[in-house]
């Protein structure tokens, strides 16, 4: 709890403990929904940078030496636009939710649709990477398996490149999993029984 805030808001309501409570609570979601629409655009911030500098640096290895002959490793073009394809459907959610909800301040009932309309988008996001992530490992698959048909990699490597990536794919998928059913999932049904029982 913040008490400085609380405090703040005691006093600016004339020491009404309903008033503030509510102005408190106001103040809260307000913040938190400010926080969570900033860290979201780091993330894809983040995750541009990150992505950019992969497709760039394999394009330009591509185009350069000429290393990838498209007819026989069409398959790794699939695992450079597969994360972009995610990031663009999620960025597009997120757009969605900023659109229909442009601004952090407002009443408390806004405050609470605004509130549930980031939880479902954020539900969507973790549902689009984790479809992402059950496509990928048969994606990369291929994409081994078609680099040791041309003779750039050995049996080997490609066992260790399919338990390397099938492993952090596991790690990840797991991690999204849990927190949609012990965090969004349930965040999202106190969010609507709440808005609920408000307009009521």
């Amino acid at each position: 709890m913040n008490t400085e805030a609380f405090e703040r808001l005691w006093r600016t309501h004339n020491n009404d403990l309903s008033q503030t409570a509510q102005a408190y609570l106001l103040e809260d979601m307000m913040t938190t929904l400010k926080q969570r629409r900033d860290g979201q655009n780091r993330f894809f911030l983040l995750m541009s940078a990150i992505l950019g500098t992969i497709t760039f640096v394999a394009g330009y290895d591509m185009i350069k030496n000429d290393s990838l002959d498209f007819t026989r490793e069409w398959a790794v073009l699939l695992v450079l636009a597969a994360p972009w394809v995610a990031l663009l459907l999620m960025r597009r959610r997120f757009n969605r939710h900023l659109k229909t909800f442009p601004h952090t301040e407002g009443t408390l009932p806004d405050s609470l649709r605004a509130m549930a309309d980031e939880n479902r988008a954020a539900r969507t996001q973790a549902l689009i990477l984790l479809t992402i992530m059950t496509i990928f490992p048969a994606v990369t698959g291929l994409a081994l398996w078609q680099l040791m048909l041309v003779g750039k990699m050995e049996l080997a490597h490609v066992q260790q490149g399919a338990l390397l990536f099938g492993g952090a794919l596991s790690v990840s998928a797991l991690w999204q999993v849990i927190r949609y059913v012990r965090v969004l999932k349930p965040e999202g049904a106190r969010l609507n029984a709440l808005l609920q029982d408000y307009q009521n």
